[in-house]
Formats: structure tokens, C-alpha cells, sequence
């Protein structure tokens, strides 16, 4: 999820998605298997033929990858609004977005996760929050949950948070330190920041905020004295990169993957996971043998932030296959700077993609869905409508998405008054004359199709393609 990158996603899913499932996960990190192992001894590809454990192992370690046992499994599990959840990775909203437990001085809160932004924060004990008009609302009717009191290890009089989406939220409060660990690894003095004063219209009673897995340079950090901010905001190190600076994630590399909800999924069905250090072993995934590795693409907005900074997990891709027919990646341009790189985003639910691509999905479809002004011009087909056969090639390797990831059913896309469900492909609307126009971004239910291996050590971004029917 992007503050700068005015997605307004999470608005358009607002009345289609009801936020009724969260996540349970039993037991420390390290050891654990990822579910039934039954279920996930072997990999298969979408026609189901099995692929050699041995093949896998291969290709990972061709890749550079390490391969770890520090693997946080993640569960889905039926709760109330109200209600909370404990264990190292939830799912939020039948896959509309993950979460996990961080323990802050002793005390664990659920936060949201998220590749896509940089900062860990929570709204503070006592915070106010506000509605669309400005008002201030009661705590028990925002769907912020409180966090902590106070910062146990002090306030950083000289800087403030502030972050703001395209939907209109956002969240303002100040930085400090407490001791932040997740996953058994303990980062003693991390800063972090406490929110003050929020309007999070399209929360879910369930998180209390968000923990970032982006780059140090992409952090919502300012300084109070805006003579300062010269360059713009202030880079520090997040949670994640305190860990990896001071040897708790050895190499600097860390995976994620995300299941879909299936329908007829019970309490404790396996929902995804983030491992630390590498990937899982290959022999844990339903891997269809499918990968490939694309360079992380350094910053080239300068409207983002400073040029040739690392921001987020940005990479070009080379095209995308429907329905058998190839067509080469067009990114967006920007003036006098070259074209735009594609972000990956656990924090975003839905894929949002230049509009070549989206207009060459939708047009497989009978009859062709209509783009819906009262929801940022999304795309809505029938629900029994057939989607579209989709693959995106990174890296010269071509990655199959699930027709469920297509045409999104179920709570996460479904809209039981009309029929409709929400396409996991949306446009991105810019103007020829846009000097900087929006990022493509590739959202969970890409990610769903294929497991993401965040290489800091070689500043790469790998890709292996799963399939878990």
C-alpha cells in the first residue's frame, strides 16, 4: 500500500469486501512446517503434473537464494469485527490483506503488512479519530484499534509522521523508540511512530496499524521544522533493516507468499507465509518449477522522492500473455526520464496495471463489463462470467494467474445485489501530457501466484510460481 502513489483501493473495496476473517497461528518461528504437510509435500503446475523436489532446490540455489526454517506460517480463522487474533500473520478480509503480531515493550498489537510502504505505526492509546468531514468520532466506532500508551524508550521531539492515500485517509502523530520484536528476533531500540490524529474510513477493528517491509528512504518521517526538509522526508531504518544491521537476518533476504481463501476453507486452513533469512524448503511448496529474477529499479520520480534512492520493490517486466496471445510490457513514460518501473505490494489487494493490459483482459469477456464511475471507474463482470487464461512474463519466464485472481468471488470481490465481481486487474488512468504518471502495481492477488523473494543482499527481486488448487 502506497501513500504516494494515490491508489484509493482499499475505497473501491470498501462495499464489496466484509471484514469478517482474520488469522490464528500457533507456536514460534523457526521450526514450524507450513500446514498440512500432506498438502504441501510436493509442487505441481496449473495442469498438475509434479515437479521434482530436487529440480526446485536447483533453480533456488542458481538463484542465490538461502533457504530457511524461519518461516511464520499464516491461517485463516472465522472471528467477529470486534474480535482479535493472536500468532505471527493473519488474513484480513478473506485475502484483501495480511497482518501480523509485532510485541512492542512486551505487549502484542496486530498490525497490517506491508511491502509497499516503510514505516511501523500505530495509533496511540488515546488517539483521536476523525470522519470525512473532520469531525472527531468516538474510538469504538473507528476502525483503528488502540495501541500502545507511550513510547517506552522516548520521543523524537524533532520529527513527526504524517502519511496520506489517495482515498482520502490518513494518519499524523509523532516518532520515538521502544523495543520491537517479531518472528523471535528483538531489535532493542527501534524507532516507530505513535499516531495522534487518523480518518482510516476503510480499516477493519482488527489492526492497529501498519509495519513496513520497504526501503529506509521511503519512510513518512519529517522534520517539525519545515526548513529542514530539504530533501524531503527523513530516512531511517525500519524495523526490518535494524534486524538485518544488526545480524538477525542472515542473508538480507526475506519471502512472501499469500494464499487465496478458498470457499469452503475451515478454521486453521493454511493462508500464507513470511520467511526470514531465505525462502522455506522447497519440498513445503506446491511450486510449478517456474522461476526467475528481475533487478530492483532504483528510484527515477523525482515527485517520489530523491533520484537513484531505492523506495520500493520496483522491477520492469517484459510483457503479459491472454488467452495465448503475447503482448509486450508498455509502462508509462515519463518525460525526460525513461519508462516507469512496476512496484510488487503485499499492501495492495488488487492488481492496478496500465491500461493496454486491462483493456486487453476485459475484452475477452461476453459480453465486455463497462467501467463503473461510482467506484473509480473499476471493472465489475458477471461472476459467471469466464475469465480470461493470464500470465505475466518477468524475467523471460511466464507467470499463470488463477482464474480466482482474475475474476476476485467470494467476500473479497463479490457484490451479492447485483452479481458482479470485482476484476483483479484495474486500470491506471493518466494523461499523455503527465509528466510523472502513476506506478503499475502488481497487489496480492498477483502475489498469490507466485512466492516473492525480497533479495536485499543482491538487490533483486526473484519470482517462483506456485499454484495451491
Amino acid at each position: 500500500m502506497h501513500d504516494s502513489l494515490s491508489l484509493g483501493s482499499l475505497s473501491a473495496l470498501a462495499h464489496l469486501v466484509t471484514l469478517v476473517s482474520a488469522g490464528f497461528s500457533a507456536g514460534a518461528a523457526g521450526s514450524e512446517s507450513l500446514g498440512d504437510a500432506s498438502q504441501l509435500e510436493r509442487g505441481r503446475d496449473l495442469h498438475g503434473l509434479e515437479f521434482d523436489v530436487d529440480l526446485n532446490t536447483l533453480l533456488i540455489a542458481n538463484l542465490g537464494i538461502a533457504i530457511t526454517d524461519s518461516v511464520l506460517p499464516l491461517f485463516s480463522l472465522d472471528v467477529e469485527l470486534a474480535q482479535g487474533g493472536s500468532g505471527p500473520l493473519d488474513n484480513v478480509a478473506a485475502g484483501a490483506a495480511y497482518a501480523l503480531t509485532v510485541n512492542i515493550d512486551g505487549s502484542d498489537y496486530q498490525v497490517l503488512f506491508d511491502t509497499g510502504s516503510s514505516d511501523l505505526f500505530l495509533a496511540k492509546h488515546n488517539f483521536v479519530c476523525e470522519d470525512a468531514d473532520g469531525a472527531p468520532v468516538e474510538q469504538y466506532q473507528c476502525p483503528l484499534r488502540a495501541g500502545p500508551e507511550a513510547f517506552s524508550q522516548g520521543t523524537i521531539e524533532d520529527q513527526l509522521f504524517n502519511i496520506s492515500y489517495g482515498d482520502g485517509s490518513f494518519a499524523t502523530g509523532d516518532f520515538g523508540y521502544g523495543t520491537v520484536s517479531y518472528g523471535g528476533i528483538t531489535v532493542s531500540r527501534q524507532q516507530y511512530a505513535l499516531v495522534n490524529t487518523a480518518y482510516w474510513p476503510h480499516g477493519n477493528n482488527f489492526t492497529s496499524g501498519i509495519i513496513g517491509f520497504a526501503f529506509p528512504n521511503n519512510t513518512a518521517a519529517y522534520y517539525t521544522n519545515p526548513t529542514r526538509n530539504d530533501h524531503g522526508n527523513v530516512p531511517y531504518n525500519p524495523w526490518l533493516f535494524s534486524a538485518i544491521d544488526d545480524g538477525d537476518i542472515v542473508p538480507a533476504q526475506f519471502t512472501v507468499g499469500l494464499y487465496r481463501r478458498g470457499k469452503n476453507d475451515t478454521n486453521g486452513s493454511p493462508g500464507g507465509f513470511l520467511a526470514l533469512g531465505g525462502a522455506p524448503q522447497p519440498a513445503s511448496l506446491p511450486y510449478t518449477g517456474v522461476w526467475a529474477s528481475s533487478p530492483i529499479v532504483p528510484n527515477t520520480n523525482a515527485d517520489l522522492g530523491r533520484l537513484g534512492d531505492y523506495l520500493y520493490y520496483s522491477f520492469h517486466p517484459d510483457g503479459f500473455t491472454v488467452n495465448g496471445e503475447y503482448i509486450e510490457w508498455k509502462p508509462p513514460t515519463q518525460k525526460n526520464i525513461g519508462p516507469v518501473p512496476s512496484v510488487v505490494d503485499s499492501g495492495t489487494p488488487v492488481s492496478q496495471l496500465p491500461l493496454d493490459v486491462i483493456e486487453a483482459i476485459i475484452r475477452t469477456f461476453d459480453p465486455v463489463p463497462f467501467p463503473n464511475p461510482f467506484a473509480n471507474f473499476w471493472y465489475f463482470p458477471p461472476c459467471n462470467a469466464t475469465p480470461p487464461e493470464i500470465s505475466f512474463r518477468i524475467g523471460g519466464k511466464d507467470f499463470a494467474i488463477n482464474p480466482r485472481d482474475v475474476l476476485l468471488d467470494d467476500a473479497l470481490g463479490e457484490n451479492p445485489d447485483d452479481g458482479s465481481c470485482l476484476l483483479g486487474f484495474q486500470p491506471l488512468f493518466t494523461s499523455p501530457d503527465d509528466p510523472h504518471p502513476p506506478t503499475p502495481i502488481f497487489g496480492a492477488n498477483f502475489i498469490r501466484n507466485a512466492v516473492v523473494v525480497h533479495d536485499l543482499e543482491n538487490l533483486q527481486l526473484i519470482f517462483g510460481g506456485v499454484d495451491w488448487n
